[in-house]
């Protein structure tokens, strides 16, 4: 598809966000990313349907309208949400939070009462919801773009049941399925008998916006400082760096450590490091927007990936964003050995992957931050790694088909 074929599309996008205290961000997820990519080429009309995580403290579904790149209604949707966590343990709660995203997905969609020639569906529902607008002749080409896949997906059978007969679903009958990993599409086929046919599987991995980061010399940066970005939430392993640094302060007391992110956690961790007289070592910064995290994460020495190893977690097969992040500005990366990207990071020696052992982080840490010539190295080669993440590369190529 060349530009000029891309600028007359009219494309929705239905995803999740982010969205507390107002701000509203995906801390550099795809869907942002492929809204950015897409408004950059001023296609002739781009619709985003936002729905709230669980974690956001908002009631509203969000609708953007842009038309040839320029933002023309913004509207809402009231709908209802539950606390972080717990719609993975009630089903109930979470078939509704589920019946919530068509809903209102429906409803923005078919209100403009226009037709799309592509709808790009973040996750099943989704993508489930833009099959049932291609059967209705609203849109003509559906993109499945999965971020989450596991064989076990959810401790609970029946949601886990649920999870693989919608992802089932979706991968036969979207047109397109964007896939972050190789080792995704070769677990879908494994698990798929013959003839349940996946059409057109492509490899569109989490990708960085090089256009927002400005690297900073060796000599500006905060070389005593570490940063954690992300949800605060135990399956992150956030908690581990502030029971780690402890340990890591018995040795080079001056280090100092930023939380960037909000999450179920947060409360918790801001009592560990009161109890543990940390607070003259901690920042937390909240919920920020991009362009403030880009700025932070560049001043930063080291970053920090503590993914806690439950067997259950997606990250075991996902392609996570923040240690792309990590690299792409500059920073080192500590890492524990649950996403794939954590072996890829240890052999082109970008930083090193861990267990998750708070003795083993205190190491890393320490190892990194006190041998200057292997985190030189190290810095030199998070760059080099970075390279191959750049979105625009990605997104030209995912959009280079006949859509």
């Amino acid at each position: 598809m060349d530009d000029k074929t891309l600028s007359d599309k009219k494309v929705i996008i239905s995803s999740y966000a982010h969205i507390t205290n107002g701000i509203f961000t995906t801390i550099g997820g795809p869907a942002l990313a492929v809204k950015n990519y897409l408004l950059a080429h001023k296609i002739r009309l781009l619709v985003c349907v936002w729905q709230p995580l669980p974690i956001s403290d908002t009631l509203s579904a969000i609708e953007e309208v842009f038309e040839n790149g320029k933002e023309v209604v913004k509207r809402k949707f009231y709908v209802f949400n539950w606390p972080f966590g717990r719609e993975k343990e009630i089903s109930l709660i979470y078939v509704l939070l589920k019946a919530r995203d068509i809903f209102s997905t429906l409803y923005f969609a078919l209100s403009l009462k226009s037709r799309f020639d592509i709808f790009i569906g973040v996750e099943s529902l989704n993508a489930i919801t833009g099959i049932f607008l291609r059967k209705l002749g609203v849109v003509k080409t559906v993109v499945y773009y999965n971020l989450d896949y596991g064989k076990i997906r959810f401790k609970n059978l029946l949601l886990n049941y649920i999870f693989h007969t919608l992802d089932k679903f979706s991968v036969i009958h979207a047109d397109y399925t964007w896939n972050l990993a190789r080792d995704i599409i070769n677990a879908r086929n494994i698990r798929h008998k013959p003839g349940q046919r996946i059409r057109q599987p492509l490899l569109v991995p989490i990708g960085v916006d090089f256009s927002a980061i400005k690297p900073l010399s060796i000599e500006q940066i905060e070389r005593k400082t570490i940063v954690y970005m992300g949800i605060l939430a135990h399956i992150q392993g956030v908690q581990l760096i502030v029971e780690a640094l402890p340990g890591i302060l018995r040795s080079m007391p001056d280090v100092r450590l930023i939380i960037i992110g909000s999450g179920p956690l947060e409360e918790t961790l801001k009592r560990m490091v009161e109890e543990n007289n940390l607070s003259g070592h901690v920042r937390f910064t909240g919920l920020i927007n991009d362009e403030e995290v880009n700025s932070i994460l560049c001043k930063c020495a080291l970053g920090i990936a503590p993914y806690f190893p439950d067997p259950y977690s997606t990250k075991r097969g996902s392609d996570p964003t923040k240690p792309k992040m990590y690299l792409a500005c500059g920073l080192p990366v500590v890492i524990t050995r649950v996403p794939p990207i954590a072996g890829e990071i240890e052999e082109n020696n970008a930083g090193l992957a861990i267990d998750y052992s708070k003795e083993e982080l205190v190491n890393a840490v320490l190892r990194l931050l006190s041998d200057e010539k292997l985190y030189l190295e190290c810095r030199k080669n998070a760059f080099e790694m970075a390279k191959q993440f750049d979105w625009s590369n990605i997104l030209n190529m995912a959009f280079s088909y006949n859509y």
